[in-house]
């Protein structure tokens, strides 16, 4: 238990640490080049500061899971944290050379949910898609966020990527422990998304689109869980 949890923990982390570093890197160049222009520094620099709070909130949330085994519920609508993730996103999926189109149905009812384990768990997604496409071209990765009401209990969020797909041996077990389709992954992202979802009352899916590429749905239901 104790491995699976310092697992998760350094997973959850590596995120916002990453992109704290990437934005850092990139001042130093803007400094480097000495013509930088002082608002893209500005929002650099209120990147990083955001990406450390967030990492703040990682431990909290863990913190409180260990010591009372809550959840902090609150009313989200997942279209603002949608938005709110692609722009903590925006530096990598520039990098990545990544387009996200997003598809966000309008008057979604609200979930109740943890914001920052519902932002831990689209943050997963989306940076899976990103390493799905690694191998395309850079005018070949792109990748759909859609929203919608499933019905009028839950709200969907889908991830959708145009990448090589998941392999029919891995998609049947790719949300169990220490199961990974990447050379360096360690198998806990999507076994720890899971867990999320479900604490929630919702449910994480996985499968192959028709075409190319693969799609993750998250399902949260409205009102009031369990």
């Amino acid at each position: 238990m104790l491995g699976e949890l310092s697992g998760s923990l350094a997973h959850e982390l590596n995120q916002p640490l990453a992109a704290i570093l990437a934005n850092a890197q990139a001042a130093q160049r803007f400094l480097a080049r000495g013509d930088f222009d002082a608002d893209e520094l500005r929002d650099i620099l209120k990147d990083i500061v955001d990406e450390d709070k967030r990492a703040g909130e990682v431990i909290q949330r863990l913190r409180l899971l260990l010591k009372k085994g809550e959840i902090s519920r609150q009313p989200l609508d997942l279209n603002e944290v949608v938005l709110d993730v692609l722009k903590i996103v925006r530096s990598d999926l520039v990098s990545r050379a990544v387009v996200v189109e997003t598809d966000l149905e309008e008057g979604i009812p609200s979930v109740m949910a943890d914001r920052v384990q519902v932002q831990q768990v689209l943050l997963n997604l989306l940076t899976n898609a990103c390493d799905a496409m690694s191998d395309n071209g850079d005018e070949d990765r792109s990748v759909v966020v859609r929203t919608h009401a499933a019905d009028d209990s839950a709200v969907r969020v889908s991830v959708v990527d145009r990448g090589a797909g998941i392999s029919e041996g891995a998609l049947g077990r790719i949300f169990e422990p220490f199961v990974t389709t990447k050379s360096h992954g360690m198998g806990l992202g999507l076994s720890v998304c899971r867990t999320i979802i479900t604490a929630h009352g919702g449910a994480l899916s996985a499968a192959n689109n028709a075409d190319r590429g693969a799609r993750f749905e998250m399902t949260l239901p409205t009102g009031s869980t369990p």
